[in-house]
């Protein structure tokens, strides 16, 4: 399905987000004009063969762009910068996940949170989009996440648990004073599943039910109401709406992936 904000002419960037659940393609050349088309995969395929056939069939990506972002959204490890290695970064994330040997290691230097990030790719679909898009620049999902949540967590002085949900994978990252404390993820089933993961990071972490802050943000859990279950045992949850915090609305249904809107409306 196709959603266009505005029609132009002529696009100067295109963000393009993969991920086994689907792919997600923004081009725009402001903040007040996009095409933002969603591509539906076949998983008895791979990712580049399934690349190919949205190549083949969407033509907004036959056309020519100055600037080209792609989001990955796969395992990752966060790195504090004072131990990142470069020439190490296989090996660290191959001890961390040894089920994804074989893949293309890649990594972000977040500034901000004074951390990398290491993630991967399928190889052949690597290799097809740099072929693709020999301009483009690669990102974790988690990038744009923990940058954008650096400054966020910076307003009052208080430890602040951040939960990113996507594709049945919650993201949780503790902040304190700006600063990245603690990063971890697990994949969940349902709300309860979800809830335990939660509770669980929050006790073993040591936070405090009264003064300190949880936040949701992203495709909450959709067979329950998340932010009442939590509000039962922690007095300061807030739920992050992109609306209000980048503008942009939905079109016809279509909701944007959270990274990809940040991806999409900050520079990173």
């Amino acid at each position: 399905m196709l959603v266009t904000g505005s029609n132009f002419t002529h696009n100067t960037s295109l963000s393009i987000r993969l991920s086994t659940d689907g792919f997600s393609f923004y081009a725009s050349p402001s903040k007040s004009s996009f095409t933002y088309f969603p591509y539906t995969i076949d998983p008895t395929i791979s990712l580049s063969a399934n690349f190919k056939h949205a190549l083949a069939e969407l033509p907004e990506l036959q056309n020519p762009y100055k600037t080209i972002q792609i989001l990955i959204d796969s395992s990752s490890t966060i790195v504090p910068f004072e131990r990142f290695d470069e020439e190490r970064i296989e090996d660290i994330y191959n001890f961390n996940f040894p089920h994804l040997r074989g893949k293309v290691v890649l990594y972000n230097i977040l500034p901000q949170s004074n951390t990398a990030i290491l993630f991967s790719i399928d190889k052949s679909a690597y290799q097809l989009l740099n072929e693709t898009f020999p301009q483009a620049r690669f990102y974790s999902i988690e990038t744009p996440v923990i940058e954008y949540l650096v400054e966020k967590s910076k307003i009052r002085e208080t430890q602040k648990l951040y939960i990113y949900f996507h594709e049945h994978t919650i993201n949780l990252y503790i902040f304190i004073n700006g600063k990245l404390h603690y990063g971890n993820n697990f994949n969940y089933s349902d709300l309860n599943d979800a809830l335990y993961f939660i509770f669980q990071v929050w006790k073993t972490q040591g936070l405090n039910q009264f003064t300190d802050e949880l936040h949701l943000l992203g495709s909450l859990p959709t067979d329950g109401n998340i932010r009442k279950e939590l509000l039962k045992f922690i007095k300061q949850v807030y739920q992050i709406n992109p609306v209000s915090e980048f503008g942009l609305k939905e079109e016809k249904g279509i909701q944007l992936p959270f990274d990809l809107q940040i991806l999409t409306h900050r520079h990173i």
